[in-house]
C-alpha cells in the first residue's frame, strides 16, 4: 500500500512537471489515467477512466487570476480510488471533482504566499545580475510546488482508501445521479469554450459542416476528420497554385476576423 501511494505521489509529481519541461501534456487525464493503471495493475481500466475524465476536464483552463479545479490531482486520485475500490467511473468522477476543487485552494494558497516570496528573491538576484540565482529560484519554486502536491496525493491515497470506500458507499443515489448528469454536461461546456476561441466567419462554415455530417448524416468522428484533411489539402493546393486568390482571401479574413 505504501509503495502504491508513493507511485501515486510520483505520478502527480510527473503531471505537475510542466514547471520543469514546459507544456508537454503530461498532466492530461488520459496520460495520468494510464500511469495510474500501470501503478495499480489495471492499465485498461486506467485508460478508460482517464478518457472519461479527459472529457470532464477538457474545457477547464486558467483565465487570468481564476484558478480552475486541479485537473491533475483530481484525475490521479479519482482514477486511483476508482481502480482500488473497483467501483469504476462513477467513483472516479465523484472523487475527482471534490479533490480537484480542494486542490485548487492549495494552488491559490501557494500562489498567494510562496510565489510572491520566490518572486522577491528572483528580483533580488536580477538586481545583482545573477542569472544563476534567478534560474535556481524558478527551479526551486517548481520543485516545491510539485513536491507539495505529491505529498498531498501520498497522504490521501495512503490513509484515505478505507475512508473513501465508506464515503462512496454512503453517498445517496440521487447525488450520484446528479453528479453523473453534471459530468455529461461538462464536456459540452468544455467544447463550447474551445469553439469560442477559434470561431470566426472563415471557420463557421466548417464547424457547421462537421455538425451536419455528424448529426444528420451519421458520419463517425474518423470520417469527419478525413473530410477535414481533404478540405485542408484542397485549400493548401489552392494557395500554392493560385497564390493571388489565396492572398486575397487571407487579406479579407484579416479585415473581418470577428465572428
Amino acid at each position: 500500500m505504501a509503495f502504491q501511494a508513493f507511485l501515486i505521489a510520483l505520478i502527480i509529481f510527473v503531471g505537475k512537471a510542466d514547471y520543469f519541461v514546459g507544456t508537454a501534456m503530461l498532466g492530461r487525464p488520459l496520460v495520468l489515467g494510464m500511469l495510474v493503471g500501470i501503478a495499480l495493475g489495471d492499465v485498461s481500466q486506467g485508460v478508460i477512466i482517464g478518457f472519461q475524465l479527459e472529457l470532464v476536464f477538457m474545457g477547464m483552463q486558467a483565465i487570468g487570476a481564476s484558478i480552475p479545479p486541479d485537473m491533475i490531482v483530481g484525475s490521479v486520485l479519482g482514477t486511483a480510488f476508482a481502480i482500488s475500490t473497483g467501483n469504476g467511473i462513477d467513483t472516479a468522477v465523484t472523487i475527482a471533482m471534490p479533490a480537484a476543487i480542494l486542490s485548487a485552494f492549495v494552488v491559490n494558497l501557494f500562489y498567494g504566499v510562496i510565489t510572491p516570496l520566490m518572486a522577491r528573491m528572483a528580483d533580488k538576484f536580477a538586481a545583482e545580475d545573477n542569472d544563476k540565482g534567478i534560474s535556481a529560484v524558478f527551479l526551486a519554486s517548481g520543485f516545491l510546488f510539485d513536491v507539495t502536491f505529491g505529498v498531498i496525493g501520498f497522504v490521501a491515497f495512503m490513509f484515505g482508501g478505507d475512508a473513501v470506500s465508506a464515503f462512496v458507499a454512503s453517498i445517496p443515489a440521487w447525488l450520484t445521479a446528479g453528479i453523473t448528469i453534471a459530468t455529461g454536461i461538462l464536456p459540452a461546456l468544455g467544447f463550447a469554450q474551445l469553439v469560442t476561441m477559434i470561431a470566426s466567419k472563415e471557420t463557421a462554415v466548417f464547424l457547421l459542416l462537421g455538425f451536419v455530417l455528424a448529426a444528420y448524416l451519421g458520419v463517425p468522428v474518423l470520417g469527419i476528420v478525413c473530410f477535414a484533411v481533404v478540405i485542408v489539402g484542397i485549400l493548401f493546393m489552392a494557395h500554392i497554385f493560385m497564390p493571388s486568390q489565396g492572398s486575397a482571401l487571407m487579406t479579407e479574413g484579416e479585415d473581418d476576423n470577428e465572428f
